[in-house]
């Protein structure tokens, strides 16, 4: 399954007036992507996947919905989860990061 960003962005049920917020804000405020919405009317497996990890954890789309992931405390409840997953959903564990490599590294300098 490919999501085409343009196809997207040119659905006239994507919201398109969300208020222009501060990084402090957005950090503070509960997650929200404008796109989900559009992303789970258009392809059914997006709202497929989203439903079945919303079962496990809080669960986001990145972007337009080239991915979607979930945030749990322990990489050990993380696997436990994809053990779970039906045999259809292709995933991984990953760890999350705070600050990012590139930023460390140049503020080392």
């Amino acid at each position: 399954m490919s999501i085409a960003t343009p196809d997207i962005f040119r659905d006239p049920d994507l919201t398109r007036n969300s208020p222009i917020r501060t990084l402090d804000e957005l950090l503070s405020l509960p997650f929200h992507n404008d796109c989900e919405a559009v992303a789970r009317k258009r392809f059914r497996e997006v709202d497929a996947l989203l439903s079945w990890l919303l079962e496990y954890a809080p669960s986001r789309l990145t972007g337009t919905g080239a991915c979607v992931f979930a945030e749990f405390d322990t990489e050990s409840d993380a696997r436990q989860v994809l053990e779970l997953a039906p045999k259809w959903i292709r995933g991984f564990v990953a760890r999350g990061l705070n600050l990012s490599p590139l930023q460390q590294t140049l503020s080392g300098l």
